[in-house]
């Protein structure tokens, strides 16, 4: 299995099962959204190279490279048997507005090939060796004519990238999808705001917007794959404990102070990061029938691992009193726990289901990055 190209700042769009894990965000070493040495250079869902703290680097860059196949995704508006499902019909304008359940493996989602084009737009513009250039920027009194030109480029498309999906955001009847939308927006713009007094802190923003963006190709793939449809026997987690929903006519940064949250966040991640050290270098691609001894064994010795992140994102979340984090958090656990109950029917396409965990612990961590400067 080859990984992406390095370079750029989007997520990942092909249809291949993508790399297990990634480097966290603000790692040393390597510049946000640029693959470590020796990632693949181009599909299958996320594959296993790397520590988790490099996920967040490398698969920016997937999304340039084939999710258009997701083009062939289901386009209607009956369901969700995702997030949440509807409960009720409304009047109101936002389809997520009834989507108060709780939360399970998004099955089907009307918006994904509108968001996949205007990814994918977006994708051309950053990928041109915008992740080194980000990752290098200092305060804004010091950059080079070349980087603010390249800065303003970018910045403009993300604008234009967060006005276009901000329809999607009203249309989808998932709540969890739509909360994404609305941080891609937030931040998105925020990053945009912070360029005339731009600080290092500020690619916290940036951080955040990606991998929101990139949780939403996972959630799409796992769909058009079919690696969402192997949730049905797993129990859904509670809806958030305040029925706040998604802010889609003034979004809002969701995390604005850095509190305990945010510490237990990056404490679960660096304690994965560790304790499923040899899963992540696994080439994911393989499917479980392929499996070497020793591959089988690696696989069945990081699965308690991800059980108790699961199971510490969804109590953090809980404990926060942030809706959108108590989503997120859900979200990212039952994804885990997905992944877990494939077993040894484990293909491929199956390493989206932790691909969409794996981002939305990022968009967690650089939320609480951008907070900390």
């Amino acid at each position: 299995m080859s990984m992406p190209p390095s370079g750029g700042w989007p997520p990942p769009q092909q249809p291949n099962p993508p790399f297990n894990q990634g480097q966290p965000y603000g790692q040393p070493g390597y510049p946000p959204q640029q693959p470590p040495p020796g990632w693949p250079q181009q599909t299958p869902p996320p594959k296993q190279n790397g520590s988790l703290k490099w996920l967040l680097i490398g698969v920016a860059v997937l999304l340039v490279i084939g999710i258009t196949v997701g083009a062939t995704l289901l386009f209607t508006r009956d369901g969700g048997a995702g997030s949440t499902s509807p409960t009720s019909n409304s009047t109101s304008d936002i389809a997520s507005a009834n989507d108060t359940g709780p939360v399970s493996v998004i099955t089907t989602e009307p918006t994904c090939n509108a968001f996949v084009g205007i990814n994918n737009s977006l994708a051309d513009i950053q990928a041109k060796g915008w992740g080194a250039q980000r990752s290098t920027l200092g305060p804004r009194q010091s950059w080079t004519p070349d980087q603010l030109a390249q800065v303003e480029l970018v910045t403009k498309a993300t604008q234009n990238a967060a006005d276009q999906m901000a329809p999607l955001a009203r249309q989808t009847p998932n709540r969890v999808v739509a909360r994404l939308y609305e941080q891609f927006i937030s931040y998105g713009r925020a990053y945009a705001d912070s360029i005339n007094d731009y600080t290092p802190a500020d690619n916290g923003l940036a951080s955040a917007n990606v991998n929101a963006s990139s949780a939403l190709v996972g959630i799409c793939n796992a769909i058009t794959y079919g690696s969402a449809a192997r949730s049905v026997a797993l129990d859904p987690v509670k809806p958030p404990s305040t029925d706040k929903p998604a802010d889609i006519s003034s979004p809002q940064r969701f995390i604005t102070d850095k509190d305990a949250a945010c510490t237990s966040f990056q404490q679960l991640s660096d304690q994965f990061d560790v304790e499923a050290a040899e899963w992540q270098r696994m080439d994911s691609s393989i499917p479980a029938n392929q499996w070497t001894p020793e591959q089988r064994a690696t696989q069945a010795a990081a699965l308690p691992a991800m059980s108790n992140w699961a199971d510490g994102m969804e109590k953090v979340g809980r404990e926060s009193n942030n809706p959108t984090l108590e989503d997120f958090a859900a979200t990212a656990a039952v994804y885990l726990r997905a992944y877990i109950a494939v077993g040894d029917n484990y293909t491929a396409t199956d390493s989206w289901l932790s691909y969409v965990s794996l981002k939305l612990n990022q968009v967690v961590l650089g939320a609480c990055r951008a907070v900390s400067g």
